[in-house]
């Protein structure tokens, strides 16, 4: 992944070697671009960055890179999802723990192969869970 500089500023980020050849048509580059070449276009790689482990009440977004002792890094910002949505994904998740987790045992509970409290306990951790 690359990012284009001009006056300092990003000018394009993510910029490809193909956006670099296309936008200098008149120029030969080799099958190898090294380094120095992709400076004199004002283009530099960006170093990856692992993402940030998020919950699920959270956003991910990848931020504008930047330059550090002159490797530009690329950078990552967590926000907040808005409360309907993360209402939303409780309720969703929760029907669907109940429906693979606590269902099952309800029915082993009704065929004798399970108690009425191991079912009571499931639906108690899944409301727990998904507050």
């Amino acid at each position: 992944m690359y990012i284009k500089i001009k006056d300092n500023l990003v000018e394009k980020y993510p910029y490809s070697i193909s956006e670099l050849k296309s936008d200098n048509p008149q120029t030969s580059f080799p099958e190898t671009i090294s380094d120095e070449t992709l400076a004199e276009f004002n283009v530099y790689k960006v170093t990856q960055i692992e993402k940030p482990v998020i919950t699920y009440k959270q956003n991910l977004i990848e931020g504008t890179p930047v330059n550090e002792n002159g490797a530009w890094k690329q950078t990552w910002a967590i926000t907040d999802k808005p409360l309907t949505e993360i209402e939303e994904i409780q309720t969703n998740n929760k029907a669907e723990a109940y429906r693979t987790e606590s269902d099952p045992i309800f029915f082993k509970w009704q065929r004798g192969e399970a108690t009425q409290q191991e079912w009571l306990d499931k639906v108690a951790e899944i409301k727990l869970r998904w507050i």
